[in-house]
């Protein structure tokens, strides 16, 4: 009921005399006679039949929501105020749905542009450098700040609301009613964020995850400088690896803006959805998004593949078929970047070994050990500075050893290479963990929490 229930609450929020809902035609408020659009995407046939279903099973102590009729140009629903009302009284859920009316009305003028609008809670997460913001139909909105989550009192929104700020296209809504959740990224006053709106028992909920204007250096991140040279490769495959939430996009942001800067290449990308948006500079930059330009990751990389580029950024490897292909075009003369989630470089090893059948495994070594150029591990740790969070940073090159064992799959013996492997340009975790307390970054005991080897990071200068 989360979709009808938006409608309801609406309704009676703006002392309209009655809803009226037909296939292709946005929803419409009945006052004094009048319809008046409401400002939300025409109902596709599919979300249209679902609530009529929905408005049907609304039946509770005799009180029907539903008035049907076939009209001269196609079969509407009509819901009178009385009886939008009278059903929101109940605290009974119609059966079967799983869900409660909201416990909060909030008008549609409100969802954008009052106190605790939308647009002014996303604005607010900007100003906080909130690194997510949740949203939903069944609690007050949440933004996360550092690693700890704020409450914003009095902002449940209804589903229509967060649909409508959003603004999802008819392909989106396809997706979010077939398959219960759908990415995607939206625009408001001169800010951008990247948001993912999934259904739950109750209703919906949005994620949405600001993307900072302009692109950041490594510098400003708090990453060393020297990360640069990743992209200093003719070809072959980069990782940039972390739990979710650690900052890779970022750090690959900062990466092609450097390439921009200072190359001339042509960078293809394909991600889902598109965040940063990079204008042509030294390089020549075509961004494609899975879902409105690709029908997803390993169709786009195989189309890349004959579109001419010298750098493929590849959003994140999900897939054997998106691990294939990206490992054949880093074989094929094309440098290729990408993220992967994982907790170090030995463990990404493994999974994207893992990700195949036993019989395709040895193959997939040989290939990863010939195309795989590094590895970065990237982890956000609480700063000693309130809210801020920082970086630290593991990076294991491929050298002759790391590629043999890979190659042998001994991918346990990764870990003490990087340990061993400073003198060629690696960096281990704990080397830079305890350069983070060194410098006064982070304290000791977050350190000791992070790290994978506490008796080493204890010997190192500043561990």
């Amino acid at each position: 009921m989360a979709g009808v229930d938006a409608l309801l609450n609406l309704l009676v929020a703006q002392r309209a005399e009655g809803l009226s809902l037909a296939a292709g035609r946005a929803p419409a408020l009945v006052s004094g006679g009048e319809r008046r659009l409401l400002s939300m995407p025409p109902l596709q046939d599919g979300i249209f039949a679902r609530f009529v279903d929905e408005v049907r099973e609304a039946s509770i102590d005799g009180i029907y929501l539903l008035r049907a009729r076939e009209g001269d140009v196609r079969f509407t629903v009509e819901i009178d105020t009385d009886a939008a009302m009278e059903f929101r009284r109940t605290d009974v859920a119609p059966q079967g749905t799983g869900a409660r009316m909201p416990d909060r009305e909030v008008s549609q003028a409100e969802a954008t542009d009052g106190p605790g609008g939308l647009e002014a809670i996303v604005a607010r997460a900007f100003e906080r450098e909130a690194i997510d913001v949740f949203v939903s139909t069944t609690a007050d909105a949440r933004l996360r700040v550092g690693r700890e989550l704020e409450s914003i009192p009095g902002t449940c929104f209804a589903a229509g609301e967060i649909l409508s700020f959003l603004g999802l296209s008819e392909t989106h809504r396809l997706d979010l009613e077939q398959r219960g959740s759908v990415d995607l990224s939206i625009e408001f006053g001169g800010d951008r964020a990247r948001a993912n709106v999934f259904c739950h028992q109750e209703g919906i909920a949005a994620v949405l995850r600001p993307i900072r204007r302009g692109i950041r250096s490594l510098a400003d991140l708090g990453l060393p400088a020297d990360l640069v040279r990743l992209v200093g490769y003719p070809d072959g495959l980069v990782l940039l690896v972390g739990p979710t939430g650690s900052g890779k996009s970022s750090t690959l942001a900062a990466l092609i803006d450097h390439l921009n800067h200072h190359d001339a290449r042509h960078i293809v990308t394909i991600e889902d959805p598109i965040e940063f948006r990079y204008a042509h500079g030294r390089c020549l930059i075509h961004q494609r998004e899975v879902g409105r330009h690709v029908r997803n990751f390993a169709d786009g990389l195989r189309a890349a593949l004959r579109e001419g580029p010298d750098v493929i950024l590849v959003g994140e490897m999900r897939d054997p078929e998106t691990i294939g292909a990206a490992l054949t075009a880093a074989e094929t003369g094309h440098l290729v970047l990408s993220t992967l989630h994982a907790g170090s470089a030995a463990m990404a090893v493994d999974r994207i070994i893992d990700a195949f059948a036993p019989h395709q495994q040895a193959q997939v070594r040989w290939q990863l050990a010939g195309s795989l150029r590094a590895i970065m591990t990237q982890v956000l740790l609480p700063g000693r500075r309130s809210g801020r969070l920082v970086p630290a940073v593991e990076k294991m090159l491929v050298t002759p050893g790391v590629a043999a064992n890979i190659r042998e799959g001994r991918g346990h013996h990764i870990a003490s290479q990087i340990q061993t492997g400073r003198d060629e340009g690696m960096i281990s975790l704990e080397l830079s963990l305890a350069d983070l307390v060194r410098r006064g970054e982070i304290g000791a005991e977050i350190a000791a929490g992070a790290g994978r080897h506490v008796d080493l990071l204890r010997q190192l200068p500043g561990g």
